[in-house]
């Protein structure tokens, strides 16, 4: 019933889909963005180049999966430790590439209007520099902590390193959601 419904509204609207109609802006990158995307290269890069100064110490078999409690449980060759850089760059690369989007396409918690949308845009495109810096700075830490096991510096990753990571995450896409939202319903 319901899919006749909007087949209904759908033929008569000439094949079109009904969508709201959202303000196309140009949003360009704030300082806050600018420091916070400098920061994620800086994470990344001295990843990259802790690895290759350490690389001539490590043994060729090291600890490459860890349990739930932060353990090691699983071995393999130090080559390995190539991917997370690389898993990195390509995570920092896409968080980069969905900047370039046009911000109107992206779902938000609110209808968008002229008036709220320079705000909230802008706000998202914070919130995607905050998310795009937590995930360098933690996938920099976990392949630090990677090279130290290695090393034989410390063992295992700690049990606190997947909700401490969780915790900041979700708080951060909920602050950014809620901030949103509240704007929204004060415009």
């Amino acid at each position: 019933m319901r899919y006749n419904k909007w087949k209904n509204e759908y033929e008569l609207n000439g094949g079109a889909a009904l969508m709201e109609t959202r303000p196309v802006l140009v949003i360009p990158k704030s300082s806050t963005e600018k420091w916070l995307d400098y920061l994620s290269l800086v994470i990344l890069l001295y990843s990259i180049i802790y690895l290759i100064l350490k690389w001539s110490n490590l043994p060729q078999t090291i600890p490459i999966h860890f349990n739930v409690s932060g353990e090691a449980d699983g071995w393999g060759s130090k080559t390995t430790l190539i991917i997370l850089p690389l898993f990195t760059l390509a995570t920092y690369t896409g968080l980069n590439l969905l900047r370039k989007i046009k911000p109107d396409n992206f779902n938000y918690p609110v209808t968008i209007t002229k008036q709220n949308a320079p705000f909230i845009y802008k706000t998202t495109f914070i919130m995607l520099s905050w998310v795009k810096l937590e995930l360098v700075a933690m996938l920099g830490y976990v392949h630090w902590s990677f090279i130290q096991n290695a090393a034989g510096l410390s063992s295992g990753l700690g049990i606190w390193l997947l909700p401490v990571t969780l915790i900041i995450f979700f708080s951060t896409i909920v602050h950014f959601i809620l901030k949103i939202k509240k704007y929204a319903r004060s415009v």
